[in-house]
């Protein structure tokens, strides 16, 4: 059995056997068994909210006798405890299928972390471009037609002052 702290200091076991799926699949329309051969990896990794619902749902047991609603199991859902909670799923889930599944389980969550890592690499890049900020300036006044300093003086209106008048 897999399990993690949320950010209140709870501890919550996740294990998964098929009550455990079959809940899943009534509270959140989410069948865990689509982690083989699905995109599921990828969209618990990379969102929050259904993760979490996942999480209440397999939790729920734990949750009703401690009397934490829905809504108190996701506030305690936020910063480390998201990752933390991310692996035990995982883990769990790998736990769950017998050793010739667990390989392409475990091979899809090996490629949905190495997707995670180059992506944030190169927002990492990006953001330390030195240039970035002038980039984005210039791209933005552009799209704005606003003047800037390399446009000559004559694409300018004249000033009212340099107008003459008859």
């Amino acid at each position: 059995m897999q399990k993690f702290v949320d950010r209140a200091g709870r501890i919550w076991i996740v294990d998964i056997d098929n009550t455990t799926l079959r809940r899943v699949k009534a509270l959140t329309g989410v069948h865990l068994l689509e982690a083989i051969d699905g995109d599921l990896v990828t969209r618990l990794s990379t969102d929050p909210l259904l993760l979490g619902d996942v999480l209440f749902a397999i939790c729920k047991p734990q949750a009703d006798k401690q009397e934490i609603t829905d809504e108190s199991f996701g506030e305690g859902l936020a910063g480390n405890a998201i990752d933390d909670a991310t692996g035990a799923l995982l883990e769990a889930l790998l736990n769950y299928f017998p050793e010739s599944r667990r390989r392409l389980l475990r091979k899809a969550a090996e490629k949905q972390k190495l997707i995670e890592t180059r992506g944030i690499s190169a927002i990492e890049k990006r953001l330390d471009d030195p240039n970035l900020v002038d980039k984005i300036v210039e791209d933005l006044e552009r799209k704005l037609g606003v003047p800037t300093s390399s446009n000559s003086s004559s694409d300018l209106p004249a000033s009212s002052e340099s107008i003459q008048v008859p």
